[in-house]
């Protein structure tokens, strides 16, 4: 990675407008991450946009310059463009409608570590060992003899901490605890971080978490499967981000092979949510028939749609316990 960091520090060293990419739907991970680049960049003199095609949820309200996240922006005013923990070229939904985005001849800085990366920058720092983009960042700060402020250390935590499932993720490593120990030590706020993220939720967010619990259903190959619909939001006078962390408690049941949980996101597309215990399977490889990605473990997807119920019967003979009757 010492030729990687240094190449990219040089090119960031030599720009003046940098641009930074978050994915869409927004996590700790992507926005801890690009926020302490930002804050370390405007220290040596860059200026810096963050951009994310999804407005970040306000349980992240507590990273600095959370605010300052825009969704639209001129191409040209950069030269320079970061990406950060975005698993594919097509995860930050900017291709779309900035269409000469990799082929405008400005450089860029592709931080990431999931398997399904397609290496699409100038300089691809790709580590899927890594337990999150925030991990790889630490480590060039840590290269570079950088100053890791408390804000700094507060973003990274974030990533750390969310990606490892509150230290709970099988990608939980010795080196997890070494950085998260010494981000401590450099002031990050450890108990917002944990209240905001795994520890606080609302009387709605909770019955729409019942919902998705109550609907839960293990079918013959062993997936343990929940399904929310856009009215059922309505019902608990609550917001598809207010599903985050649930499929955690899908995936905790015994002698399955993995959890999905499928919900429509009132903007016309279903997102899929896909996490396993198992070592011997990996859940990117599921996911990406239907343009999807992220780790062995945790992977999801996000597709234009909506949820169809189909409901089939069949008749049982019950002495001889066989369909007779199958529509």
């Amino acid at each position: 990675m010492t030729k990687l960091f240094e190449e990219a520090n040089n090119g960031l060293m030599k720009a003046s407008n940098v641009l930074v990419l978050s994915h869409r739907k927004p996590d700790g991970d992507t926005l801890g991450a690009a926020i302490a680049f930002k804050i370390w960049l405007g220290k040596v003199g860059k200026n810096v946009t963050l951009a994310c095609i999804d407005k970040p949820s306000k349980v992240f309200s507590f990273l600095p310059f959370i605010g300052e996240y825009v969704d639209k922006f001129e191409l040209k005013d950069f030269d320079y463009i970061v990406f950060v923990d975005c698993g594919a070229s097509y995860m930050t939904n900017f291709q779309v409608e900035y269409s000469d985005l990799f082929s405008s001849g400005i450089p860029i800085l592709n931080v990431d570590h999931h398997a399904s990366n397609d290496n699409f920058g100038t300089v691809n720092i790709v580590d899927v060992l890594a337990s999150s983009a925030t991990t790889i960042i630490y480590r060039f700060f840590k290269f570079l003899g950088v100053e890791i402020d408390e804000n700094m250390a507060t973003c990274l935590l974030s990533g750390v901490y969310g990606d490892t499932g509150s230290f709970m993720h099988s990608n939980t490593s010795k080196e997890v605890f070494e950085i998260a120990s010494d981000l401590i030590s450099r002031g990050a706020d450890f108990k917002i971080i944990v209240k905001s993220l795994f520890r606080s939720n609302t009387v709605n967010g909770l019955k729409l978490w019942g919902r998705v619990l109550e609907k839960a259903f293990k079918t013959p190959d062993d997936v343990l499967v929940s399904v929310i619909k856009e009215d059922e939001y309505a019902s608990c006078d609550a917001s598809p981000d207010q599903l985050s962390g649930v499929i955690d408690y899908l995936n905790m049941v015994p002698g399955t092979r993995f959890a999905v949980l499928l919900n429509e996101d009132r903007r016309g597309n279903v997102k899929g949510s896909f996490r396993t215990r198992l070592d011997d399977l990996d859940l990117s490889k599921v996911v990406a028939d239907f343009g999807g990605g992220g780790h062995p473990k945790a992977s999801g997807f996000s597709m234009k749609g909506k949820l169809v119920e189909d409901v089939r019967y069949f008749i049982m003979d019950e002495d001889s316990n066989k369909k007779t009757l199958d529509f």
